[in-house]
């Protein structure tokens, strides 16, 4: 086909402007969000020890007694000066009373906030959690979950540092343990590319969400923005509706120095992962038009980019000759190396396993995977509203 034809060819010049218009916005995504954390180098603040706020840990569990085992130790054990672990024990009914004693003689930073009845009138966290944030005596609240290990004694220092007159919250990163499964290269993408767009959109200005495994904020910043109340009634969001509703450009800051780390275990089944993936979606439906429509902009563009260059292939494919068909096999091969040098640029940075040259794949994978779990959560909120 000349030049001359492709311009007669309507449909041909749309689909091309798709195209280029879709390889635009792939490029500068891969770019500003896996390349430039993949670069980001963090300042290392010289603060005096004695200069260094207070921080209270807090956690909430409810029949965690194992993981208490292999993990609260970790955090007791924090290189830093003034700091209080609190566990919110919420009406556990094994043996986690217990084993929290024993650590509380042990250790006096130790705080166990205990519910032997379950005067939570809300599903979900909210509650126990925000009874463990009143009862903290530093104004830095530090959140994480049973099932997660620093991977330093420095994790506290490094995300207080990060606090400045004007910052008010802190996002910081969970990593998933690395392991050889097919399980876990699926778990490790997904956690890489979520945390690609938290920590993306936030050194844009547009921080938009943060996770409970590793995120900071003032208390009297809590309890000024009215803590969970305009979202009480679900059963999750306690930690990114909450950063969705309040956090902005001035006062959120990310941390992502390697010993600000934490390592999450990873779920034993698919069934378990994918619950917790359906949790975090769910969310998403609760986030303003703008934060939606942004968020959309990546998965669409991968969509109108694959299928606008599939069709420009089947209508002029003859790699010998054709000058076109020449040029849109070099814009598939240049967009996928673009990709998948940023996303291991990323995954280097963020300490993942191995997965940068499956990241094509993984990509349109849980583009349509997401989709799929998104439609499927709608059907089952218009049920319960005909109910």
């Amino acid at each position: 086909m000349t030049f001359f034809g492709i311009i007669i060819d309507t449909f041909t010049l749309v689909l091309l402007i798709i195209l280029a218009v879709n390889i635009i916005i792939l490029f500068l995504y891969y770019g500003l969000f896996y390349l430039r954390i993949g670069i980001r180098k963090e300042k290392k603040n010289e603060e005096n020890d004695e200069n260094l706020p207070g921080v209270s840990i807090v956690l909430t569990v409810k029949n965690e007694g194992e993981q208490l085992k292999k993990n609260l130790e970790h955090l007791l054990k924090q290189n830093y000066p003034n700091f209080e672990v609190i566990v919110i024990n919420h009406v556990s009914r094994d043996q986690t009373r217990f084993i929290l004693q024993t650590y509380q003689d042990k250790y006096p930073n130790l705080k166990v906030v205990n519910f032997s009845q379950d005067v939570n009138l809300f599903q979900g966290k909210k509650f126990p959690l925000s009874i463990g944030i009143q009862s903290a005596k530093n104004d830095i609240i530090l959140l994480t979950e049973c099932n997660c290990i620093p991977k330093s004694q420095s994790w506290v220092k490094e995300v207080a540092e990060q606090f400045d007159d004007n910052t008010q919250c802190v996002l910081g990163y969970s990593n998933v343990k690395t392991k050889k499964s097919l399980l876990n290269a699926f778990v490790q993408y997904d956690n890489l590319s979520y945390n690609a767009s938290m920590f993306g959109f936030a050194m844009l200005g547009m921080p938009y969400t943060g996770c409970g495994k590793n995120l900071a904020y003032r208390r009297s910043f809590f309890f000024q923005k009215g803590g969970f109340i305009n979202h009480y009634h679900l059963p999750f969001g306690d930690d990114d509706i909450f950063i969705n509703e309040n956090s902005t450009r001035k006062n959120t800051n990310i941390c992502l120095n390697n010993s600000s780390f934490i390592n999450c275990q990873l779920k034993k089944t698919r069934k378990a992962w994918l619950q917790e993936k359906a949790k975090r979606m769910s969310t998403q439906r609760y986030y303003p038009l703008k934060n939606k429509l942004l968020l959309s902009l990546y998965p669409i563009s991968v969509v109108l980019f694959y299928a606008s260059l599939a069709m420009l292939l089947i209508m002029n494919f003859d790699p010998i000759t054709s000058i076109l068909c020449q040029t849109l096999i070099g814009i598939g091969i240049l967009k996928l190396g673009w990709q998948i040098f940023t996303f291991y640029k990323m995954e280097r940075r963020l300490e993942g396993s191995n997965i940068a040259f499956f990241s094509p794949f993984f990509e349109v994978y849980f583009i349509a995977m997401n989709t799929i779990m998104y439609l499927f959560s709608l059907r089952k909120k218009m049920k319960r509203w005909k109910q």
